[in-house]
């Protein structure tokens, strides 16, 4: 490893937003294996389901960046997006939670950057934020993130001809028109036919 790539610090942003510090990451890939047996010789991936990936970030965002980078705790700069906290607007802080609700309401996928892995078509699921006396000037994020596994169909036309023997098209009848119908009604014989039989079947 080049000495250069120890200084090197991955930019961790969601949806283009970069946050000051990342905390803690947690990734999360699964494979669901069907519980009932598999026969010898199969595609053994027919029978495992990939689940899709998750994510959750516990980061940070600060009212006054630059006064904490010589400290270290701030990783990257976002005074660009979010502009710097005045009396006559709201905090970097506030600024990027509220961006970040906008994400999740506006349920788009969108790209997160990780320093392990960059995750597409991503779903912001929960946020959860905490504040109290020490964080007063900050704002500390619970994000967790889910995956949009998405597919394309393809809809195919076959021919009648090319359809095979005993299918549904070629066992259906054509219907038959038998013009129209005219009710019947009853006359005073198959009214005393049908009481005859009534009278037979209980005596």
């Amino acid at each position: 490893m080049a000495f250069e790539n120890l200084f090197i610090r991955t930019k961790r942003t969601i949806g283009g937003i970069q946050l000051d510090s990342v905390i803690e990451e947690t990734h999360t890939n699964t494979v669901e294996l069907t519980q009932n047996p598999v026969e010898s010789g199969v595609d053994i991936t027919d029978h495992a389901i990939a689940i899709p990936k998750s994510l959750r970030l516990q980061a940070v965002v600060t009212d006054s960046p630059l006064g904490l980078a010589s400290l270290g705790v701030i990783i990257d700069s976002i005074t660009s997006l979010f502009g710097t906290s005045t009396p006559s607007n709201i905090t970097r802080s506030q600024q990027a939670y509220q961006a970040l609700v906008a994400l999740q309401e506006n349920r788009e996928p969108i790209i997160v950057v990780t320093r392990l892995a960059v995750y597409d078509n991503m779903i912001i699921t929960n946020i959860d934020v905490k504040q109290d006396k020490d964080t007063s000037q900050i704002v500390l994020l619970n994000i967790d993130l889910q995956q949009v596994i998405i597919t394309q169909s393809q809809i195919i036309s076959v021919p009648a001809s090319d359809l095979p023997e005993g299918t549904t098209r070629q066992q259906a009848s054509p219907p038959v028109d038998t013009g129209r119908q005219e009710p019947i009604k009853a006359n005073d014989n198959t009214k005393t036919s049908v009481l005859k039989q009534l009278t037979d079947f209980f005596f």
